[in-house]
């Protein structure tokens, strides 16, 4: 809850009735300081010298001019050249002011037609929210912690992160439920009666299938929910891959040609209509192992199920050689097989600790797969997928055509990851400005956001930003990329605006919840809301039609859909109401408009084991077991991997004097036996080196973690006092992404190994001195 005294935001305090409101942050206390810094931009600036000069020589313009001149450009780019060549940025809406915000901002880009939106989400959140797809045909789902068994943490600190969610644990965790927690720190979740589970970075999708193979080993896993709900039983070719279908066969009839194949124990085939939902024979259950002969018009075809050519390479994975190369000892190992072997129910989640590695979608598949073991995906204690009423999608995210998304860049490369959904990566946009392939960037407009802090390779990524020929940058504060924009725009943070949230995620409860948050002042200056910002725009490049005529009112009732609320009742209950569903449990098994069970949305209406998808577009179907890890250098002997701390949030908030105070300096955790092997002391500063470049921090001892790892904050990239109103925007020097190397990337998403690095670490040469900003 919000106080304010007059136009000023005085201190924020817990709403313990709300799905999100029962704890702050340190962030969210801070929020009076961030919303009334000095530095705020309270209005538009034009750039008066050229890009790169130390001064841009900033010089105050009205907002007509401003929004004049954004759109002349951007129409004449559109028409002349097409509007690929007009690329956004977008920041994350994870623990950003943007989250109320980016579905009119979205919804502005896709009726702009660009294809190209930088959105970091391939080192975010699209294998929990996209990768899924390829498994569930959901996303992640909402973990049902609360009513869980097994709580299952891999790679994600909600302590540190998300306190909402951290309530929920704590739920389940009173409850009786059991946790795993996988993670190269022993986090605070980790410790007590948690089953700790110290993998080595970039090993764990090799973790995840060893899991599964003593699962597997163990007959400890839902053996007819994976016949059932499941294409395991699917019989699969050995000579293309291909599942096998009605069509391949010889001599059978009635059977559909896109009826997916199985066999009983009998030997005797067994078709399944995924149109349908049903089996046309009923007569003995599926096989989910085995191999038969089957004819098809090329001849005898060898066929096995598709579970046989999962628990094939699961069975590549045993204790022995997971524990050597994950680093997890072989009893904790069996530890964490007998709680999810013996729990009745599981829920999980995983975020940027498996995303940002070079493997991140086939490991990703593991860990679902892991899940469908347990056969709780949809069910209560589960993940559960799904909204608590039918919602309309703001952000027109199903307008963005196909012919639009082809130009998108990095889609030749990338064809069924973020390209194909307009998102791209920033290493690609820099290379349309700089190297003019496929075509030419000749603007960015960017909505908050900081490449040279968030992304990788920083230097190419300077080099761009001075080349790039247009470029607007809205956001609350100048940053190290804003200092390159031609024209910045002041944006009013969410408590001088209205916003509206369709659902809380935190928990089942929480997606019954519906919020239109009233401004609690007015706007600092002439700083404006984005979605007035998109709105001005649409109106002067003829897409109002899309913006509902420029009735923002109109655009919300839109999205509440047929939810049953009004925005009269939600003006009218600023804290929010209830909708009167729920998310539906198990809703794989209720019947959809033709009577048979609805499944889930894959082609096979089955959770998908094999995935054709991924086997057609040159990807391994199943997750291989094949080894992941890379063996560390003699130059390099530590693994590096990052990871955040509840003061900051990516690279916000490093200005707020009572954030600062918390953590004044960019951290690195560092094991001591490490450190003294180095002659490095607790809070000495320190130089992190990889085959790549190198950063600067501030070593914390601790034990808690790896002896062979070192774990670092990305985000940093000011190194002045924390009460300055202007940081150097260039003091880059603690900046984690110039020593990260982009070569690898992960084949489906783009991702790259953020939490996967080699390093050496030595002591800075003057450690009671900080060392200086790098330029």
């Amino acid at each position: 809850m919000a106080v304010s005294e007059g136009d000023r935001l005085v201190r924020v305090e817990p709403m313990p009735d709300h799905p999100t409101g029962a704890h702050l942050c340190p962030k969210g206390l801070a929020a009076p300081s961030l919303v009334h810094h000095p530095a705020r931009l309270t209005r538009p600036l034009r750039r008066t010298r050229p890009k790169g000069d130390s001064d841009p020589g900033w010089q105050p313009v009205s907002w007509d001019e401003a929004l004049d001149s954004i759109a002349a450009r951007m129409g004449d780019i559109r028409d002349r050249f097409g509007p690929e060549q007009v690329a956004f940025g977008v920041t994350t809406p994870s623990g950003t002011h943007m989250s109320d915000g980016i579905a009119w901002v979205e919804r502005f880009i896709r009726a702009f037609r660009s294809p190209n939106t930088i959105y970091a989400t391939e080192i975010c959140n699209w294998h929990k929210d996209f990768a899924t797809r390829f498994t569930f045909g959901h996303d992640i789902g909402v973990p049902d912690f609360a009513h869980t068994d097994c709580i299952l943490l891999w790679g994600t600190n909600p302590s540190e992160t998300w306190l909402a969610r951290m309530a929920e644990i704590r739920k389940g965790l009173r409850a009786g439920a059991r946790m795993i927690v996988v993670d190269p720190r022993r986090t605070s979740l980790a410790r007590g009666d948690a089953c700790w589970l110290p993998v080595r970075p970039g090993t764990d999708r090799i973790l995840a299938l060893g899991l599964a193979n003593l699962l597997i080993e163990a007959g400890r896993f839902d053996r007819g929910f994976v016949t059932q709900w499941t294409n395991g039983p699917m019989l699969v070719r050995a000579d293309d891959g291909r599942l096998l279908r009605g069509a391949d066969l010889v001599g059978q009839t009635g059977v559909p040609p896109s009826a997916l194949i199985a066999v009983g124990a009998s030997g005797t085939l067994l078709a399944f209509d995924a149109a349908a939902g049903r089996w046309l024979q009923a007569s003995e259950e599926p096989c989910l192992e085995g191999e038969w002969p089957v004819m098809t018009p090329r001849g005898r075809v060898l066929c096995r199920p598709a579970f046989a050519h999962y628990r094939e390479q699961v069975s590549a994975c045993p204790p022995e050689r997971v524990a050597a190369e994950t680093g997890v000892p072989i009893d904790r190992l069996r530890e964490a097989a007998e709680i999810i072997g013996s729990a009745s129910s599981l829920a999980y989640f995983a975020w940027n600790g498996i995303g940002q590695s070079a493997d991140a979608t086939q490991t990703d598949r593991a860990l679902a797969l892991l899940v469908t073991l347990t056969g709780s995906y949809g069910r209560r204690g589960g993940n559960v997928p799904g909204a608590a009423a039918p919602f309309a999608d703001l952000s027109a995210s199903n307008c963005l055509r196909e012919a639009w998304t082809q130009r998108a860049l990095g889609r030749d490369r990338l064809p069924i990851g973020p390209p194909s959904q307009g998102w791209v990566s920033a290493r690609d946009v820099y290379t349309a400005i700089l190297d003019r392939r496929p075509y030419p960037v000749r603007m960015l407009f960017s909505f908050g956001g900081n490449l040279l802090a968030a992304q990788p390779d920083p230097d190419r990524a300077r080099q761009a930003l001075c080349a790039l020929p247009f470029h607007v940058h809205a956001d609350f504060f100048l940053n190290a990329s804003a200092a390159y924009a031609d024209i910045v725009l002041p944006v009013s943070t969410s408590w001088e605006r209205e916003g509206l949230r369709c659902g809380f995620d935190v928990s089942l409860e929480g997606m019954r919840w519906v919020q239109l948050r009233p401004a609690v002042i007015g706007p600092v200056g002439q700083s404006r809301a984005d979605v007035d910002i998109v709105q001005a725009l649409a109106r002067r490049l003829g897409l109002a039609d899309r913006f509902f005529d420029g009735d923002t009112d109109r655009g919300l009732e839109n999205a509440l859909g047929e939810s049953g609320i009004t925005l009269a009742q939600l003006r009218a209950e600023p804290a929010g109401l209830r909708v009167a569903g729920e998310v539906a449990l198990d809703a794989h098994r209720r019947p959809g408009p033709d009577g048979a069970a609805q499944g889930f949305p894959t082609d096979s209406r089955r959770i998908e084991i094999y995935s054709e998808r991924l086997l057609i577009h040159g990807q391994a179907p199943v997750p291989p077991g094949a080894g992941q890890a890379r063996p560390l250098a003699v130059d390099f002997p530590l693994h590096l991997s990052c990871a955040k701390r509840v003061a900051y949030c990516h690279g916000q908030h490093r200005h707020l004097p009572s954030l600062r105070r918390l953590l004044p300096d960019p951290p690195l955790l560092m094991p001591p036996a490490a450190a003294a092997a180095r002659g490095i002391a607790d809070s000495d500063w320190v130089e992190v080196v990889t085959p790549t470049g190198s950063f600067v921090a501030r070593a914390i001892l601790t034990d808690a973690l790896r002896p062979d790892t070192v774990i670092a904050q990305h985000g940093w990239w000011i190194a002045g006092p924390a009460d300055s109103p202007y940081e150097d925007a260039h003091a880059m020097a603690a900046n984690v992404n110039r020593a990260m190397d982009t070569g690898r990337e992960d084949p489906v998403s783009g991702s790259i190994p953020l939490r996967d690095a080699r390093c050496q670490v030595r002591r800075w040469r003057d450690p009671d001195a900080p060392p200086p900003a790098a330029a």
